[in-house]
């Protein structure tokens, strides 16, 4: 009788994983098929080493990656290319409870990732809902830098009470200021719009719940980043056409004939008459080179000889509005171990807005870590500090005469922003060698008469100093079959 044994022999296979654009991929799990506690994981520059047979096959599993298998073969290296698997990222949603397959999943919820969230230059992490979702409507409050949007959820549930969705960030209720969130640090955004999933939070989600999940380390070597944007901020339609100083008085003047023709017997030639000797008094300010009653002729048109005195002082808007700078600075550092991960960032956001006098300032840092303690106790923290400081222009929010966008279209285009010489039309100068403010005593209708809406821009204070830090630990402890208490 003859006995014949084969043995496998065991080699060192050595290799390098990649994406398709040839970027290594540190952190892949590559594992031999059917075996249990052989693998090893890809190093910062996509290496990997693993003992295996000629007749073994390796699997190379990594997040947001197909799975791949390579026969070990003859072979003693290999090249790995890994290709996106962008359904399966989609494939799961954040929920009340935990986190659902989309298959799974019967309720009504959107969720938007954070690679949308870095793509776009947001200050407040909710703008990234703005068109995301059917039944999500995002508006912007003010303009301000840095202020909320305001969200609605399914409609309007309430005229008297509040409308504002719950916010969930990281399992815990949150009732910050959202700008405090570094929209970097965000992992996900979900938003749960019916009855079914927000029935976890009972009444405090009857305007629907916004889950934020924010950013946790993965196994392999520490993952450096730096990151920096700039941008601009400016006006995104043309100004409207407005009527110059030169067409301002012909058209005022055809009121005021109109409405002395209308109200008595007064004939058309007189009524010109009286217009144009008296055009001045109704509107209280001459920036032309000729006499107060010679302005406007009495066939309503502008007296040919009348030229500006000071044309570059009648434009309100142009010194309210400027070109504002945005620049935002994030360094994040993490990595993590088949038992541990970790996450820190820091990042600095400073943002000039539109109108003079208006931006936003913030400093964020913030640290995610956890632990498998045991196979059936994992322990975690998450801390985050926020220090914010915001400048608004005066009222930016109001109908009242301080609303920039307000008064430069109600002020007619003959008062000047500065005082002048009625004669020269120079500009009249302080003690300081400085322009003089027209705080406009003559001006009617909307013009503000005793006040100048860029003066009292650049002289009022409204100004918001938040610092808020939040920390959250927890405990999770797995029994039995399937069961998690935290």
């Amino acid at each position: 009788m003859t006995l014949n044994f084969a043995f496998s022999q065991t080699k060192t296979v050595s290799g390098t994983v990649t994406d398709q654009t040839g970027m290594p991929l540190p952190g892949v799990n590559v594992t031999v098929k059917n075996t249990t506690g052989r693998g090893t994981q890809t190093d910062f520059d996509g290496n990997f080493t693993i003992a295996a047979s000629a007749d073994e096959t390796l699997v190379f599993s990594y997040m947001g990656f197909k799975p791949y298998e390579q026969l070990v073969g003859a072979s003693a290296t290999f090249s790995i290319t890994l290709s996106e698997d962008t359904q399966s990222l989609d494939e799961v949603l954040v929920v009340a409870y935990g986190t659902a397959k989309k298959e799974d999943f019967t309720g009504s919820a959107v969720q938007v990732n954070g690679e949308s969230l870095e793509q776009r230059p947001i200050t407040n992490a909710i703008s990234a809902l703005d068109g995301a979702a059917a039944g999500v409507n995002v508006s912007a409050a003010n303009g301000q830098p840095g202020s909320a949007p305001s969200i609605r959820i399914r409609g309007t549930g309430s005229y008297s009470a509040s409308n504002t969705p719950l916010y969930i960030v990281d399992g815990v209720q949150f009732n910050g200021e959202l700008s405090s969130i570094n929209s970097n640090d965000i992992e996900s955004l979900t938003v749960l719009k019916d009855a079914a999933s927000t029935s976890l939070y009972g009444s405090r989600a009857a305007n629907g719940v916004v889950l934020i999940t924010t950013k946790s380390g993965r196994s392999g070597k520490p993952q450096i980043s730096l990151k920096m944007s700039q941008g601009i901020t400016s006006r995104g339609i043309p100004e409207y056409d407005r009527v110059s100083a030169s067409e301002y008085y012909p058209l005022m003047w055809e009121a005021l004939r109109n409405s002395l023709s209308m109200s008595s017997d007064t004939p058309v030639a007189e009524a010109n008459a009286i217009a144009s000797s008296t055009i001045y008094d109704e509107l209280g300010q001459n920036p032309f080179n000729v006499a107060n009653d010679q302005i406007v002729l009495e066939d309503g048109t502008l007296n040919p000889n009348a030229s500006l005195l000071y044309a570059e002082d009648l434009d309100w808007l142009e010194p309210l509005v400027r070109t504002g700078v945005r620049t935002n600075l994030d360094f994040s550092y993490s990595g993590g171990t088949e038992k541990s991960d970790y996450y820190a960032s820091v990042s600095y956001l400073k943002e000039d807005g539109y109108i003079i006098n208006s931006n936003f300032k913030r400093l964020t840092a913030r640290l995610n870590a956890n632990t498998q303690v045991t196979d059936w106790i994992k322990t975690g923290l998450n801390i985050s500090a926020a220090d914010s400081d915001s400048n608004q222009a005066a009222d930016a929010g109001s109908s009242s005469y301080v609303n920039p966008f307000r008064t430069t279209r109600y002020i007619g285009p003959i008062y000047s922003v500065h005082e002048h010489d009625l004669e020269t039309g120079e500009y009249i100068l302080d003690s300081d060698g400085n322009w003089i403010y027209d705080l406009g005593d003559n001006r009617v209708g909307g013009g503000g008469s005793g006040r100048n809406v860029i003066q009292e821009t650049l002289l009022n204070v409204d100004r918001d100093k938040i610092f808020s830090f939040t920390s959250r630990a927890y405990a999770e402890f797995t029994f039995l079959q399937d069961f998690t208490f935290t």
